[in-house]
């Protein structure tokens, strides 16, 4: 199965930011489905990729509800690419960065992501329950499809929607479901804060359930 298993990097560096950011370049072709990751336990990573042309063609700060970055994306052309690494305040510290072909899953993923920044959420919607077919472990999965289901409850009802207990039953338990099992995810990676954040969010959408 190609799902979620990685492959070989193009690049992988470890190094340290000090004070603000490092560069890295690697060959690239037409139309091949790049991640680069970034991850720090000094600093909020950063990412910007640019192209041939030295223009930035794609950039990530917090990604899947951490702090750490990840561009996944369709290279649009051969050429030299530069990734560029840097933290969100400036200060130093050390990082890890991958540059690697994209597994099944995120450029599944990175669909839903398009679709969904595009307001086609019942598509966004349909992309993310894909990637969670194709890997139901990865928690930014969840929480991309329970910001479509609101994405698309906004969309549709407008100034109707004044707070959480305006949000359809149907809507509502989804979302709940989806932060409830991204929850899960980031406590058994050990991101408690991330998971206690998303269950608060849970408590309030049932109340407002309750109140209805």
């Amino acid at each position: 199965m190609a799902s979620s298993a990685q492959t070989d990097p193009v690049l992988q560096e470890t190094g340290t930011i000090y004070p603000a950011q490092a560069t890295y370049t690697f060959e690239g072709t037409t139309g091949q489905a790049i991640t680069i990751t970034l991850d720090s336990e000094d600093f909020d990573p950063v990412l910007s990729l640019l192209g041939p042309d030295e223009t930035e063609i794609a950039a990530n700060d917090d990604f899947g509800g951490t702090l750490n970055a990840k561009i996944i994306i369709e290279l649009p052309e051969d050429g030299a690419y530069t990734v560029v690494a840097k933290s969100f305040s400036g200060q130093g510290g050390d990082y890890d960065l991958v540059v690697r072909a994209s597994t099944e899953f995120e450029t599944t993923y990175a669909e839903a992501e398009a679709l969904a920044l595009a307001e086609d959420y019942p598509g966004a919607i349909d992309a993310y329950t894909e990637a969670i077919d194709i890997d139901p472990d990865q928690s930014s999965a969840y929480l991309g499809r329970a910001q479509a289901t609101l994405g698309q409850v906004y969309l549709e009802q407008g100034d109707v929607i004044q707070g959480p207990e305006d949000i359809p039953v149907e809507a509502r338990e989804a979302v709940i479901a989806d932060f409830e099992q991204a929850a899960t995810l980031f406590e058994a990676t050990g991101s408690t804060d991330w998971a206690e954040s998303l269950r608060g969010q849970v408590e309030v959408l049932r109340q407002a359930g309750s109140s209805n």
